[in-house]
């Protein structure tokens, strides 16, 4: 059952970000389609409140990798100040806009965005950068290409920018400059990226929340739904019976799942210390041990994460 919530407008952000775009299409587990709709009805999100370490070195940082970039690459990169919108409803804001000028080659200037969408020459000549920072135990997510939520930020930003390329570089773990990698403008798949997302700002504006998914995100969502709701109970019609007999199945088949996946992963572990090695090749795929907070664990290949 859908209930419309009034959008807070002093609060609610009213153009869907390119940033925003992998997590609209479940690609980013940190910005969960329920968060992104939640900002722009203008209600809270729990991960706007404090900004986290990582977001915060990557601001410090991206000023030191696009001068790095320009420098190795030989370009001129022009920094917008502000953001690029289309249709009224779509937004992005490149970390660059790089054209190939000798007479400037290495040089990284910031403009107003309006003087640079003014300039038709410049934007004509023009393709995107994207810079990223990561930790160093997220380089295999790197490997050949970066993450599907940021090729599809590029995608979207070159929508909205009508640019031919956008390169995407990553600094990892502070020390490692991964890419750059050029993400070549595909207009049939961009058309079907706009369709999703077109269609998810329509949900926005009526009200309409996206499916329920397995987050945090929607469990605050719909806690805190319930916080409105009379303690009473209801009666069982068929469906929800079908419902919960699936919910208890899952449940079940999840615990053996999980018991499993521990007890192999212990026995990589141990041949991993037995031949005192961290990371296990397997042709195209990486099996990587590493340490966090004291304790090894296993991170499996990147390939894995889109197996259904």
């Amino acid at each position: 059952m859908t209930i419309a919530i009034a959008v807070d407008q002093d609060r609610a952000e009213h153009c869907l970000g390119a940033s925003e775009a992998g997590g609209v299409l479940g690609l980013d587990k940190y910005n969960p389609p329920i968060a992104v709709w939640r900002r722009h009805r203008g209600m809270e999100v729990a991960d706007d409140a404090d900004e986290s370490e990582p977001a915060k070195w990557g601001q410090i940082l991206e000023p030191v990798v696009r001068g790095v970039y320009a420098v190795e690459r030989g370009v001129y990169v022009a920094v917008p100040t502000g953001s690029f919108v289309k249709d009224e409803w779509l937004r992005a804001t490149p970390d660059g806009l790089v054209v190939d000028d000798p007479g400037h080659a290495g040089k990284v200037v910031e403009l107003p965005r309006e003087l640079i969408e003014s300039n038709a020459e410049f934007m004509s000549r023009a393709g995107g950068l994207q810079v990223k920072t990561c930790a160093s135990w997220l380089e295999d997510d790197w490997r050949g290409a970066p993450p599907a939520k940021y090729e599809v930020q590029c995608r979207v930003e070159m929508a909205v920018c009508d640019l031919p390329w956008v390169d995407i570089v990553c600094l990892c773990g502070g020390q490692r400059l991964l890419g750059p990698f050029r993400i070549e403008r595909d207009l049939a798949i961009e058309d079907r990226i706009l369709t999703s997302l077109r269609e998810f700002w329509r949900m926005v504006q009526e009200g309409i929340e996206p499916a329920p998914d397995h987050t945090d995100a929607w469990r605050v969502h719909v806690a805190e739904k319930m916080a409105r709701a009379e303690p009473v109970a209801i009666q069982a019609d068929a469906e929800l019976r079908a419902e919960l007999d699936i919910w208890r199945q899952a449940r079940l088949s999840t615990k053996r799942a999980a018991a499993r996946e521990t007890e192999l992963r212990n026995t990589i572990m141990l041949r991993l210390s037995a031949a005192q090695a961290t990371r296990i090749e397997n042709g195209n795929e990486r099996v990587t041990a590493y340490k966090a907070r004291g304790t090894w664990s296993l991170k499996a290949p990147r390939a894995w994460k889109d197996d259904k």
